[in-house]
C-alpha cells in the first residue's frame, strides 16, 4: 500500500486524540501546532532526508553556491555529455584550496576546480541531508513517510504530558475531560516517563548513520 503523508490537521486530530483531549479543551490547535513542528525538528536530527541536488552555475569561476541543505558528503561537477568530476572534500583546517567546504548554508568550491565552471554549461550535483519541512498551514502535508509520522506524534505527546506536568493550571483543566478525571499527579509522571523510555527506543531504531 502507498502511504499517502497526512495534512497538519489531519495529523493535529491525532495528537489531541493521543493527549486525551480531543476537544482541544486543553491544548489549543496552535500549541499542537506547535507540539507538531517540535516534533518535526526532533526527528530530522536523527532521521533527516537524503537528497541529491543540482545547483546552477551562474557565473564563470562561481565558487559559492547557497544550499539548504543541512549537510554533505559528496560534491560533482558535472557537464552534458561527460561523466561526473567528483571535487574533494577540504581536509585542511587553515586553507580553503584543498577540496570543497560548507559553512552556513553556503558550499564553496577550491579556485582550482572553479575556474573551469561555465554558466550554462556545467552544474554543480551535491549529495547529502536535509531537514523536514516545518508545517506553516492546515493543508500542508507532513515531510515524511510513516516512520517520520508516528515519531513525530510519539514526540508532540511526550512534550504534551511533561507541560502538563510542569503546568498544574494545565493539568486541572486537562482533568476536566472525558476519562481524566482520574489520573493524579503520580500517574501522571509515569505516564510521562514512560512516553519518554519509549521515544528514546523509537529514536534509536530511527536514527540514521550520516555519511560525513
Amino acid at each position: 500500500m502507498t502511504y499517502t503523508p497526512p495534512s497538519r490537521s489531519t495529523l493535529r486530530a491525532s495528537v489531541s486524540r493521543d493527549l486525551r483531549d480531543p476537544e482541544n479543551k486543553t491544548f489549543t490547535p496552535q500549541e499542537v501546532n506547535d507540539l507538531l513542528n517540535l516534533g518535526v525538528v526532533e526527528v530530522s536530527r536523527v532521521y533527516p532526508k537524503e537528497r541529491v541536488d543540482v545547483l546552477t552555475v551562474s557565473e564563470n569561476g562561481q565558487q559559492t553556491f547557497v544550499t539548504d541543505a543541512a549537510s554533505i558528503f559528496r560534491v560533482e561537477w558535472l557537464m552534458e555529455g561527460y561523466p561526473a568530476q567528483g571535487v574533494p572534500q577540504n581536509t585542511f583546517v587553515h586553507s580553503g584550496q584543498g577540496g570543497w567546504d560548507m559553512h552556513a548554508g553556503v558550499l564553496y568550491i577550491p579556485y582550482g576546480y572553479a575556474i573551469g565552471l561555465e554558466a550554462s554549461v556545467h552544474t554543480i550535483r551535491i549529495w547529502g541531508y536535509w531537514d523536514r519541512e516545518l508545517m506553516a498551514s492546515d493543508t500542508d502535508l507532513l515531510d515524511g513517510d510513516a516512520e517520520v509520522e508516528f515519531a513525530v506524534r510519539s514526540v508532540a505527546l511526550l512534550n504534551g504530558y511533561q507541560r502538563l506536568q510542569n503546568d498544574r493550571l494545565l493539568f486541572q483543566q486537562w482533568l476536566t475531560n472525558t476519562g481524566n478525571s482520574d489520573v493524579s499527579p503520580n500517574q501522571l509522571a509515569q505516564t510521562a516517563d514512560l512516553y519518554q523510555s519509549q521515544w528514546r527506543e523509537q529514536r534509536q531504531r530511527l536514527r540514521t548513520l550520516q555519511r560525513t
